[in-house]
Protein backbone atom coordinates (compact mmCIF):
# COMPACT_ATOMS: atom_id res chain seq x y z
CA UNK A 1 0.00 0.00 0.00
CA UNK A 2 0.97 3.92 -0.68
CA UNK A 3 1.63 5.89 2.44
CA UNK A 4 0.17 9.52 2.31
CA UNK A 5 3.70 10.65 2.59
CA UNK A 6 4.58 8.77 -0.70
CA UNK A 7 1.15 10.01 -2.57
CA UNK A 8 1.87 13.35 -1.73
CA UNK A 9 5.35 13.26 -3.73
CA UNK A 10 4.07 11.59 -5.95
CA UNK A 11 1.13 14.52 -6.62
CA UNK A 12 3.82 16.90 -6.41
CA UNK A 13 6.36 15.38 -8.56
CA UNK A 14 3.25 15.24 -11.46
CA UNK A 15 2.62 18.80 -10.70
CA UNK A 16 6.14 19.60 -11.38
CA UNK A 17 6.27 17.58 -14.35
CA UNK A 18 2.62 19.66 -15.84
CA UNK A 19 4.41 22.83 -15.00
CA UNK A 20 7.39 22.42 -16.85
CA UNK A 21 5.23 20.80 -20.26
CA UNK A 22 3.70 24.41 -19.73
CA UNK A 23 6.39 26.42 -19.44
CA UNK A 24 8.20 24.41 -22.51
CA UNK A 25 5.11 24.88 -24.34
CA UNK A 26 5.02 28.82 -23.94
CA UNK A 27 8.78 29.15 -24.55
CA UNK A 28 8.43 27.07 -27.56
CA UNK A 29 5.44 28.90 -28.96
CA UNK A 30 7.31 32.36 -28.28
CA UNK A 31 10.46 31.01 -30.54
CA UNK A 32 7.74 29.59 -33.68
CA UNK A 33 6.58 32.99 -33.26
CA UNK A 34 9.60 35.08 -33.36
CA UNK A 35 11.01 32.52 -35.97
CA UNK A 36 8.01 33.35 -38.76
CA UNK A 37 8.00 36.95 -38.03
CA UNK A 38 12.02 37.40 -39.22
CA UNK A 39 10.97 34.78 -42.11
CA UNK A 40 8.25 36.95 -43.34
CA UNK A 41 9.48 39.20 -46.18
CA UNK A 42 6.44 41.10 -47.07
CA UNK A 43 7.46 44.58 -47.79
CA UNK A 44 4.63 44.86 -50.63
CA UNK A 45 1.61 43.70 -49.39
CA UNK A 46 0.02 44.51 -45.90
CA UNK A 47 -3.59 43.84 -44.27
CA UNK A 48 -4.67 47.25 -43.50
CA UNK A 49 -8.69 46.45 -41.98
CA UNK A 50 -10.96 42.96 -41.97
CA UNK A 51 -14.29 43.22 -41.27
CA UNK A 52 -16.19 39.59 -40.76
CA UNK A 53 -19.44 39.15 -41.90
CA UNK A 54 -19.94 35.66 -41.13
CA UNK A 55 -18.18 32.82 -39.05
CA UNK A 56 -15.91 32.37 -42.83
CA UNK A 57 -16.77 35.32 -45.04
CA UNK A 58 -14.49 38.59 -44.72
CA UNK A 59 -13.54 41.87 -46.33
CA UNK A 60 -10.55 43.33 -46.60
CA UNK A 61 -8.20 45.99 -47.36
CA UNK A 62 -5.21 45.14 -48.73
CA UNK A 63 -1.89 47.72 -49.51
CA UNK A 64 -0.08 46.57 -52.82
CA UNK A 65 2.91 49.31 -52.67
CA UNK A 66 2.21 52.46 -51.59
CA UNK A 67 -0.77 53.49 -54.01
CA UNK A 68 -2.99 51.22 -54.75
CA UNK A 69 -5.18 49.51 -52.06
CA UNK A 70 -7.53 46.84 -52.96
CA UNK A 71 -10.69 45.40 -51.58
CA UNK A 72 -11.36 41.67 -51.26
CA UNK A 73 -14.51 39.21 -50.65
CA UNK A 74 -12.87 36.34 -48.64
CA UNK A 75 -14.83 33.32 -48.26
CA UNK A 76 -14.01 29.61 -47.01
CA UNK A 77 -12.87 28.36 -50.74
CA UNK A 78 -12.65 31.75 -52.64
CA UNK A 79 -10.93 35.17 -52.74
CA UNK A 80 -12.97 37.63 -54.61
CA UNK A 81 -11.78 41.62 -56.02
CA UNK A 82 -15.07 43.50 -54.86
CA UNK A 83 -12.85 46.97 -55.81
CA UNK A 84 -9.91 49.10 -55.54
CA UNK A 85 -8.89 52.12 -53.94
CA UNK A 86 -6.39 54.85 -53.93
CA UNK A 87 -4.17 56.24 -51.23
CA UNK A 88 -6.45 59.69 -51.21
CA UNK A 89 -9.55 57.57 -51.00
CA UNK A 90 -7.74 55.54 -47.87
CA UNK A 91 -7.38 58.72 -45.96
CA UNK A 92 -10.66 60.15 -46.92
CA UNK A 93 -12.17 56.88 -44.55
CA UNK A 94 -9.76 58.21 -41.86
CA UNK A 95 -11.45 61.66 -41.65
CA UNK A 96 -14.94 60.93 -41.79
CA UNK A 97 -17.60 62.97 -39.71
CA UNK A 98 -20.57 61.20 -38.34
CA UNK A 99 -24.15 62.41 -39.44
CA UNK A 100 -24.30 65.36 -36.66
CA UNK A 101 -21.01 66.93 -38.40
CA UNK A 102 -19.34 66.94 -35.14
CA UNK A 103 -15.44 66.13 -36.13
CA UNK A 104 -14.19 63.77 -34.67
CA UNK A 105 -17.14 61.79 -33.39
CA UNK A 106 -16.53 58.83 -35.87
CA UNK A 107 -19.83 56.77 -35.87
CA UNK A 108 -19.58 55.38 -39.35
CA UNK A 109 -19.78 51.62 -40.19
CA UNK A 110 -17.44 49.72 -42.44
CA UNK A 111 -21.02 49.04 -44.93
CA UNK A 112 -21.61 53.06 -45.26
CA UNK A 113 -18.16 54.05 -46.17
CA UNK A 114 -18.48 50.98 -48.89
CA UNK A 115 -21.73 52.52 -49.84
CA UNK A 116 -20.48 55.84 -50.25
CA UNK A 117 -17.34 54.62 -52.53
CA UNK A 118 -19.67 52.96 -54.51
CA UNK A 119 -21.66 56.22 -55.11
CA UNK A 120 -18.55 57.87 -55.93
CA UNK A 121 -18.25 56.07 -59.51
Amino acid sequence: MISTGQSFFQLIIVLLCFVGVLVLAYFTTRWLANYQKGRSFNKNLKIIETIKLSPDKYVQIVACGKERYLILGLSKNEVTMLGEMTADELIEVDTIISDDNEPGNVTTTFSQIIDKMKSKK
